[in-house]
């Protein structure tokens, strides 16, 4: 251990020193982790990571080929021998890993940039027996792939995998050898009526107990209470309205941790809380115990249960910040004693050995991408392993402040706001950065972006507008066919926050965003075109029409809640159309980066293109009013290394021309 540690933290010592003086390199910001996603081994024996195949530098170059740019690295803990596992090289991107037992390991590949498929491979420790287990595919427009479900601690040859081998549209699970890829079915999604199962849940004892399944505007929990029985309908939700499901299974088989909200058989509400609460049920009897948490303001997110003691450890939501509400005092002052040695970063305790005397212990924070140290319980040490990116000097990077503002109808919207290292705060440029999803929400933490584009003198605004999930129902419910319109007003009230607290620039405002973020961007420029210098639509959607027509087939399962959600562009569209960017292009002033992927499933290339050729008919000029970065090999964002440093070095020049810096 002790020669690991020296070579990372001399790499580490000259990967801050080389620019300390100038500029942030943009490189710096979007290389490939130099370390990724440690864990021990079940015996605490080895520790596993993702490296880059070149080592642990940021050097990228136009030909880079960020498909193979990832390899496996184990450790031997015991004699400190490192050993890169050459089986793990390959024409395709690895993207993940897991354990498998003590002397295996599964790996996944994407066998092709913006293809969601992966392809299941096995080697063991020593670099010996590399197999691939399950080909990730595309059929008939589903993605086919597996992913594991339970490890099968007793049986050191098979775990259970979600597989949707027998028809792409529906999920098994099967019984899956380690060694030859051999699969066996444990239990088939029976597709009652029309139903598509959205998962499984799977007990502490392996046994499959239920599974989720949805339909139009209906959800359905299936159950069972052993491994012989038949699955039965427990319950049936309709969306958007009070519903549960399985966070963890006690280790007692007949109690149940359920998220959400309590519904008796009958479909009586017996708690209606706004945000999901965690509950206790009694899976024998079909009856909820009691309610053991509830926010008022955030969802729960789930339990931590201890595999050692098989109680509960901690709750977990996601305020500001993430938290843990303590069920275990020991471990709670073990938690205390690190943290108290990190003051400035939070702390995550992860792959706890079977007998939780070692574990991985990663400190992270707004201005930390990540280090990782090795815990040792029982000598009370901590050793560091890593830094996730040694070349990014944590004194440099700038601080990310949660915030709040009141909506012009009264809706509170939290957000998070990055201000530059050294600035005053006030009478900045401001770059607004609306998320994706839009069922999804912005997060405290490192972020690149943010802190790219802090580095070169811009605040930057993310705010969690209606329709982001983890407060509540009301949140989500309240952006029901709100597209250009409440929730555009969010995203322009956010604005108008910032100028009014003296932290914006009112005149030196632009607007970046993603996938649903990109919308906003062209619902910005085409509603209040007069409230942002420049803009930039990265994987988004311009067109309503094209929205509902080029929809991926993995998503018809939700064409009746989008209805909900969105609207009916077939009986609605003049009210659609309404907020249809590409029916207002007249209305763009604003200059225009369009950024997008030719593989991209999520968002058509054709909102790009056609995009295009609205702006050239109303007279705008490429390089002049819009500028356009498509790339052949990319999907819904760019993943090659390569092309995130185009794109990101084009940024830098476009906001540069129009954002006048602070004095």
């Amino acid at each position: 251990m002790k020669k690991l540690l020296s070579i990372l933290i001399l790499g580490s010592f000259f990967a801050s020193e080389a620019y300390s003086d100038e500029k942030i390199p943009v490189q710096h910001f979007f290389c490939d982790s130099a370390m990724t996603s440690g864990t021990l081994s079940p015996n605490g024996k080895y520790f596993a990571a993702m490296v880059p195949a070149t080592g642990a530098k940021c050097s990228i170059e136009d030909d880079d080929d960020p498909q193979a740019a990832r390899v496996l690295l184990v450790i031997d803990l015991e004699t400190n021998t490192p050993n890169v596992l050459s089986g793990t090289k390959g024409k395709s991107r690895l993207v993940g890993f897991q354990w498998l037992n003590n002397s295996r390991i599964a790996f996944y590949r994407q066998p092709s940039r913006g293809v969601d498929t992966y392809s299941m491979w096995a080697i063991n420790i020593d670099g010996t027996k590399p197999k691939q287990l399950v080909a990730g595919e595309v059929e008939d427009g589903y993605f086919t792939y597996a992913s594991i479900t339970d490890l099968m601690e007793e049986d050191d040859e098979h775990v259970l995998i979600s597989y949707n081998q027998r028809r792409p549209k529906y999920r098994d699970i099967h019984k899956l050898n380690i060694y030859t890829g051999r699969t066996t079915i444990v239990a088939k999604d029976p597709v009652i009526d029309g139903q598509t199962s959205l998962g499984w849940a799977i007990d502490q004892q392996g046994v499959v107990r239920g599974y989720f399944a949805v339909k139009g505007l209906y959800y359905y929990l299936y159950h069972r209470n052993s491994e012989d029985a038949d699955f039965e309908l427990l319950r049936k939700f309709k969306f958007q309205e009070p519903s549960f499901s399985p966070a963890a299974y006690s280790y007692d088989p007949r109690y149940v941790y359920m998220r959400g909200q309590a519904v008796a058989k009958d479909g009586t509400v017996i708690d209606d809380s706004n945000t999901d609460a965690l509950w206790l049920y009694d899976a024998y009897e079909d009856k909820f115990v009691e309610k053991i948490f509830e926010h008022p303001k955030y969802d729960v997110g789930g339990i931590a249960i201890s595999e050692k003691t098989k109680k509960p450890v901690y709750i977990t939501y996601y305020g500001e910040k993430p938290e843990r509400v303590w069920l275990d005092d020991e471990l709670k002052q073990i938690y205390d004693t690190i943290e108290a040695s990190f003051p400035n970063d939070k702390v995550s305790i992860g792959s706890w050995t079977k007998n939780e005397d070692k574990a991985i212990i990663t400190t992270w924070s707004d201005t930390n991408p990540g280090e990782m140290y090795f815990y040792d319980r029982n000598k009370g040490n901590i050793a560091f392993i890593a830094k996730s990116r040694p070349w990014i000097d944590k004194n440099k990077m700038s601080p990310m402040l949660p915030i709040s503002f009141v909506a012009r109808d009264g809706l509170t919207v939290e957000g998070y706001l990055t201000v530059p290292k050294n600035s005053n705060g006030k009478n900045l440029p401001l770059i607004v950065n609306p998320h994706g999803g839009p069922n999804a929400r912005d997060y405290w933490g490192y972020n690149a972006e943010h802190q790219f584009l802090a580095s070169r003198g811009y605040a930057v605004l993310s705010m969690n507008f209606r329709g982001s999930t983890g407060y509540g129902r009301k949140h989500v419910k309240d952006a029901n066919r709100q597209w250009g319109r409440k929730m555009q007003d969010d995203v322009t009230d956010s604005v108008n926050w910032a100028v009014e607290q003296g932290i914006a620039d009112p005149d030196n405002v632009c607007i970046y965003g993603a996938s649903y973020g990109g919308y906003a961007v062209m619902a910005g420029i085409t509603k209040t075109p007069d409230l942002y210098k420049c803009a930039v639509n990265y994987v988004g959607v311009t067109d309503m029409e094209l929205l509902f027509s080029e929809r991926p087939k993995v998503w018809e399962i939700w064409d009746e809640q989008q209805k909900i959600e969105i609207g009916d562009y077939e009986n609605e569209k003049e009210y659609l159309d309404a907020v249809s960017p590409i029916k207002l292009v007249d209305r763009i002033t604003t200059p225009l980066y369009i950024v997008h992927g030719v593989r991209d499933w999520r968002v058509d290339i054709k909102h790009a293109q056609k995009l295009r050729r609205e702006l050239e008919k109303n007279g705008k000029k490429e390089g002049k009013d819009f500028w356009w970065l498509v790339k052949t090999d990319e999907g819904h964002g760019f993943v090659g290394e390569a092309n995130k440093m185009e794109l990101y070095t084009e940024l830098e020049e476009f906001f540069g021309r129009y954002l006048e810096q602070s004095s």
